[in-house]
C-alpha cells in the first residue's frame, strides 16, 4: 500500500512540474504581447500628435498670414 502511495505522489509531482513550467512560458508569452501592444500604442500617440501639432502650426501661420494681409 505505502508503494502504491509513493508512486501516485510520485505520478502527481511529476504532472505538476510541466504544468508549473507552461504556465509561466504562457505569462512570459502574456507580457511580451502586452508591451508589443504598449510600444504600438505609444507610436500611434506619438503619430497622431505630430499631425496634431503640424496641423496647428499650419493652422497658425494660415491665421497670421490672414491677419497681416488685412492691415
Amino acid at each position: 500500500m505505502a508503494f502504491l502511495k509513493k508512486s501516485l505522489l510520485l505520478v502527481l509531482f511529476l504532472a505538476l512540474v510541466p504544468l508549473s513550467i507552461c504556465e509561466e512560458e504562457k505569462r512570459e508569452e502574456e507580457d511580451e504581447e502586452k508591451q508589443e501592444d504598449d510600444d504600438q500604442s505609444e507610436n500611434k500617440r506619438g503619430l497622431l500628435s505630430g499631425i496634431l501639432n503640424s496641423a496647428g502650426g499650419l493652422l497658425g501661420n494660415l491665421i497670421g498670414s490672414l491677419s497681416n494681409g488685412e492691415s
